[in-house]
């Protein structure tokens, strides 16, 4: 694979980490998988993450597959409504490899080690990766419902099962019932050659919020694994990002 694809990658991964904080950690233990009753998606849907600035200061990436083991460190910034500023580093981050721009619709790459900067629309990411930006809050752990009214989802075994079309693809959410966040979730198209599975652990607790502080992600880009893990995180903070293109970097459109 190009490097120009692992770094694109990377930037796509690496935002689906950034919902987590260390501290006061859950175990997996706690769900009561004697429960029963229903579910209303607004009751999942008020736990998102994606309604406040925040900076992740360390995230550890171990990326493994395609004959590729890698690890790297990153920091995230995320401002309302829909952008990443992120920062991907190596050698226990003493250099930055890229510098990453992403919103819903757009991805601008800083390559430092070739000079290039790299950009695309949504569209761009789609035919080259399979991947619509639009899914980045379901990476976060987020549940992005059309049907926000829904009730009565069957809890059995401490599990909700949430399944919804959104454009071309299948999305299934599998819900911890106490904690109403979600433990898994599954992205398919009839265009994708695997289903990609995003896994939530080593939950923790903040400020009466409920964050995942590991992820690991398969099949995403024909990858084996994606292993995240979040180090530190500050919220309340300057929600401004800023992203310079590199000064005579070479531009070239992602296809």
């Amino acid at each position: 694979m190009q490097p120009k694809n692992i770094i694109i990658i990377l930037g796509l991964i690496i935002v689906a980490g950034c919902s987590v904080k260390r501290a006061s950690l859950l175990s997996t233990s706690s769900t009561d998988f004697r429960s029963s009753g229903t579910l209303n998606v607004s009751d999942v849907t008020e736990l998102n993450f994606t309604a406040q600035p925040f900076f992740i200061t360390r995230a550890d990436v171990n990326i493994v597959g395609n004959g590729i083991s890698q690890r790297v460190t990153a920091t995230i910034k995320f401002a309302e409504p829909d952008s990443f500023l992120i920062s991907v580093r190596a050698l226990g981050g003493l250099i930055e490899v890229a510098r990453i721009l992403l919103t819903s619709d757009t991805i601008l790459v800083n390559d430092r080690m070739n000079s290039v900067l790299y950009f695309g629309s949504n569209q761009n990411v789609k035919q080259a990766y399979g991947f619509d930006l639009m899914f980045f809050p379901v990476l976060l752990g987020d549940l992005i419902s059309g049907s926000r009214t829904l009730s009565g989802i069957n809890c059995n075994e401490g599990t909700a099962v949430f399944s919804e079309l959104k454009g071309e693809y299948i999305v299934d959410y599998f819900i911890d019932c106490a904690t109403k966040k979600c433990r898994r979730v599954t992205i398919e198209n009839e265009f994708m050659r695997d289903q990609i599975s995003i896994e939530f652990d080593n939950f923790s607790t903040d400020d009466k919020k409920i964050f995942p502080t590991y992820l690991k992600i398969n099949n995403f880009a024909n990858f084996a694994t994606f292993e995240i893990d979040i180090r530190r995180i500050e919220f309340n903070v300057d929600s401004g990002i800023e992203f310079i293109p590199g000064r005579n970097y070479t531009r070239v459109e992602i296809k």
